[in-house]
């Protein structure tokens, strides 16, 4: 996680949902010639020596003729489904070459290694890398505003300057094309009329969804049920570390976006009796101790346990992002799933809330500087542009069904499996919730970003990077600490981390 502070591979970026009133269905871009095999081992190409500058050379060494470009792409998801469209690329530049590749989370350290040790990729994301931009890292990255990026114009949001804006930097330094992604309940159909529950009907306050959630896991545990959970949740630091905690503070009107980020901003404390992160780990605290969440859940990882169990039918409803939608019909084509908005309202909130990431403007796709003054630069350049361009956009947004923030020259149509199964519905007059409202906002960690001292790079409030978060969520759920507790040392973090003007 994600970067932007979190994302399983930064819970990067597959799906999302569309704003209230977008309209959208199906094309499924195909590639005009066979694509070739996609390589999931990190390349090996010599690297180029990063320079200490992001400024470009003056000159620069002649091009060569014929080059291979190595190129990540965004997920290992998607793949293959990306080497498609860069066929399309090689198909009009036969001069390069793109050797496309894929990292898993846990070859990730490795792969910093290797960057750390001169491997330069030609294009690639930055939380492969340093991490978000911010004042520490954006020298690693190239100045997008330095190399004719014709594509500026095309973006819903000022992403030209935006993030020189906040930072008082030179940039932007990444990019990003979508609208945040989002993360629902999710559940198998038959299993839940099995255990004879409807949630899409039944849960409309916060109060309903702790009794669903109380009903679901009597009949799990039934000696019929045949499943090993109801709720099912596996570990990974930085979904529990953020998603978790910005999500399940939203069921009160006082624990939105903006209540999160005024504590981080100084303007209310993270340990005080209103803080909004009290909401969220006091639900969790409840729903451990009333046996709704799996056992040391913390020992459970998210991907290889909760998502295995999902997929094989053998637990009911999850928390999750859009992928494991995709994950679960690639395994089954003929699963069925449902989904219901993350976060009813409590009493005394008139207003469903929906969490949605943030849009970035610190995270994405970035050329590395050390590519500057490789005798590559033109053909990275010709790269990146296209990646960026009206046609690949809109390819690349119905490849992973998600809606983006840019213009396109023609109607975006999507159609994906969360789509279809619980976002169409959010927010529009005829559906199911049209009066839940997408939380759109900047989060948190995003507008502190530019007060955050040096050295703090890789560790945040709630110490999500460095695994700590795992420890103090055992203690809180083992009874050795209280949620003051976790406030506390949340707020102490906070005020070592942080300079924010007065």
């Amino acid at each position: 996680m994600k970067g932007k502070g979190f994302s399983r591979r930064e819970f990067l970026r597959i799906s999302a949902i569309a704003t209230a009133g977008l309209v959208l269905s199906k094309c499924v871009p195909k590639a005009t010639s066979e694509a070739t095999q996609p390589s999931t081992e990190i390349p090996a190409e010599k690297p180029t020596t990063a320079p200490t500058s992001t400024i470009i050379p003056t000159s620069t060494p002649p091009p060569i003729k014929e080059v291979v470009l190595d190129v990540t792409a965004i997920d290992p998801e998607y793949l293959n489904s990306e080497r498609q469209i860069w066929d399309l690329f090689e198909a009009d530049h036969p001069g390069i070459k793109i050797n496309l590749f894929a990292i898993n989370e846990p070859e990730l350290p490795a792969y910093q290694a290797k960057v750390a040790g001169g491997y330069c990729a030609a294009i690639d994301l930055n939380y492969h890398l340093a991490g978000l931009a911010n004042k520490d890292t954006y020298q690693q990255y190239v100045n997008l505003s330095e190399i004719g990026f014709p594509w500026f114009d095309r973006w819903e949001n000022d992403v030209e300057h935006a993030w020189s804006n906040q930072f008082g930097l030179p940039g932007p330094r990444t990019l990003d094309i979508y609208l945040g992604w989002v993360a629902s309940w999710i559940y198998h159909t038959d299993l839940m009329e099995k255990a004879g529950l409807d949630p899409r009907r039944d849960v409309k306050t916060w109060e309903d969804l702790k009794k669903f959630l109380n009903e679901g896991t009597k009949w799990a545990k039934s000696k019929d049920s045949g499943v090993n959970y109801f709720w099912d949740k596996g570990w990974l630091t930085a979904w529990t570390g953020q998603v978790d905690q910005e999500m399940f503070s939203m069921q009160y009107a006082n624990g939105q976006f903006q209540d999160q980020i005024d504590t981080f901003m100084g303007k209310k404390a993270i340990n005080g009796p209103d803080s909004p992160w009290r909401y969220a780990i006091e639900f969790i605290k409840e729903a451990y101790d009333k046996g709704w969440l799996p056992e040391s859940f913390w020992t459970r990882e998210l991907e290889a346990d909760m998502e295995a169990v999902y997929i094989a039918k053998k637990s009911v409803i999850i928390m999750h992002g859009p992928w494991i939608w995709d994950k679960a019909l690639a395994a089954d084509p003929t699963v069925q799933q449902l989904g219901f908005p993350s976060t009813p309202p409590a009493e005394g909130n008139p207003q469903w809330t929906q969490w949605a990431a943030q849009p970035d403007i610190a995270n994405g796709y970035c050329i590395p500087a050390c590519n500057q003054g490789s005798p590559k630069w033109e053909q990275i350049k010709t790269a990146f542009f296209w990646w960026f361009s009206p046609k690949v956009v809109k390819m690349r947004a119905e490849n992973q069904g998600r809606a983006v923030l840019y213009k396109l020259d023609e109607p975006l149509k999507l159609k994906g499996a969360q789509w279809e199964g619980f976002a169409k519905e959010v927010g529009t007059p005829d559906g199911l919730w049209p009066n839940c409202k997408m939380e759109t906002k900047q989060e948190a960690r995003g507008v502190a970003l530019p007060y955050l001292n040096s050295g703090y790079k890789d560790l945040d409030v709630f110490e999500v990077n460095n695994g700590v978060i795992t420890v103090l969520y055992k203690d809180l759920l083992t009874g050795k600490k209280t949620v003051q507790d976790i406030l506390d040392i949340y707020q102490a973090n906070w005020e070592k981390m942080y300079t924010i003007p007065k």
